[in-house]
């Protein structure tokens, strides 16, 4: 899941008109690129507050992007994964 968040945002980066969200985007790639090296050995936990670190980072300006609904709705099933296993 966290996979397909990455490759959505690549993709819409990639067709990106607008030089600020193709901006915004390549910088959200770029951390959860990063996050993503490591994602398989955070706990749920971890994994769920570092894309909630990432989610608040988000400046004011691209909140309503289509890119932080899917962000959100991916913390969003995580927790629900944790909360049902648990």
């Amino acid at each position: 899941m966290f996979g397909l968040l990455v490759e959505y945002i690549a993709d819409e980066q990639s067709e990106a008109e607008e030089s600020t969200r193709r901006a915004f985007l390549s910088r959200l790639k770029g951390q959860l690129e990063e996050l993503q090296e490591s994602f398989a050995a955070l706990t749920p936990v971890e994994a769920m507050n570092s894309l909630r670190t990432i989610r608040r980072s988000i400046s004011d300006e691209f909140e309503t992007d289509v890119v932080v609904e899917h962000l959100t709705a991916c913390v969003e099933e995580l927790e629900r994964i944790h909360n049902g296993a648990a």
